[in-house]
């Protein structure tokens, strides 16, 4: 019952990797600040479950780590190979890699024993062959072995808060760039199942689609084309989204749009330039101009759509 947003919740899931104990650790943390419906608050109570030592995930794993590094001897030289072998979990490292790459004063051999432990410990893993190991690709653990050897091993502490920060803007942005893809594969879906409506059709009234619709008059589609290319006289190319053509002379324009808010004016009036230039080309051609904005208008946009004879439409269930 801890109260967190939508936006949150999925900060909470990229910090903690996804990792359902991770997770739950967060969720009833024993910060003192915990807080999850804020960037701040699900950052600083994800770094508290790391860093604090009485937090539950830190208390959980340090138990298990040293447990197992008491079963081994050289027990700083063991703490740089988890380190490194977790950081560079991608690849497989031979225990002759190690001990070059590391600068391990140590025997192959004795490498080796180490590595077997630790694999026997679930906190690495082995390869095909008996020299191979590698890190496990377990995110949390990185950051519990970097939150309790980085500083003893490469003299600094991680800075979690940044680094979670960072992750939340790359999350912001991914995120970003997938609404924008969503919508404009939503548009094109939309506009194509308004073609295909009225491909399909026999006779109907734009009525039929849209809102405040000027001319009522049943229409017999005899041709319906998608992504039509038309031309200022300055040269420069526009598209409409659907031309319509009826029987009886009428054409049907309509522009399609999704977008997380509401229409604005501007792009209305993008779209009311386009009908002018097509009215200009196809002078005897009686325009029946429409919009299909799936995020709704604003109220100028909406203003505008009516005193230029502009049908609205909102959602696309009627032509399903």
């Amino acid at each position: 019952q801890e109260p967190i947003t939508n936006e949150t919740a999925l900060q909470i899931n990229k910090l903690c990797m996804a990792d359902p104990f991770f997770i739950s650790c967060v969720i009833e943390s024993d910060y003192e600040g915990r807080e999850l419906t804020s960037r701040e608050g699900v950052i600083n109570t994800v770094n508290y479950e790391l860093f604090d030592k009485r937090a539950e995930m830190f208390l959980t794993w340090g138990e298990y780590i040293e447990k197992t590094l008491q079963r081994i001897n050289g027990e700083q030289q063991s703490k740089q190979m988890l380190l490194h072998l977790n950081k560079y979990a991608d690849r497989y490292w031979t225990t002759q890699e190690l001990k070059d790459e590391l600068h391990l004063n140590l025997d192959v051999s004795e490498i080796k024993r180490i590595l077997i432990i630790l694999s026997e410990v679930d906190v690495i893993d082995r390869g095909t062959s008996d020299i191979q190991f590698k890190g496990l690709e377990d995110g949390t653990l990185n950051l519990i072995l970097r939150h309790r050897f980085q500083e003893e091993i490469k003299g600094f502490l991680p800075n979690f808060p940044k680094e979670f920060d960072q992750q939340i803007e790359e999350l912001k942005a991914e995120n970003s760039s997938l609404r924008g893809k969503l919508n404009y594969y939503a548009g094109i879906l939309a506009e194509h199942l308004l073609a295909t409506a009225f491909r399909s059709k026999k006779r109907f009234a734009l009525t039929d689609f849209f809102q405040n619709v000027t001319d009522g008059t049943r229409l017999n589609m005899v041709l319906v084309k998608e992504r039509v290319k038309v031309q200022r006289d300055d040269g420069k190319n526009m598209e409409i989204d659907i031309v319509a053509q009826s029987k009886c002379g009428r054409e049907v324009l309509v522009e399609v749009k999704k977008t997380q808010k509401k229409m604005d004016l501007n792009v209305v009036e993008d779209f009311q330039e386009k009908v002018a230039v097509y009215q200009k080309q196809f002078p005897e051609a009686i325009i029946l101009p429409a919009f299909l904005s799936l995020g709704g208008f604003i109220q100028k946009a909406d203003q505008f759509c009516e005193r230029h004879g502009i049908a609205t439409a909102t959602e696309i269930k009627h032509y399903l």
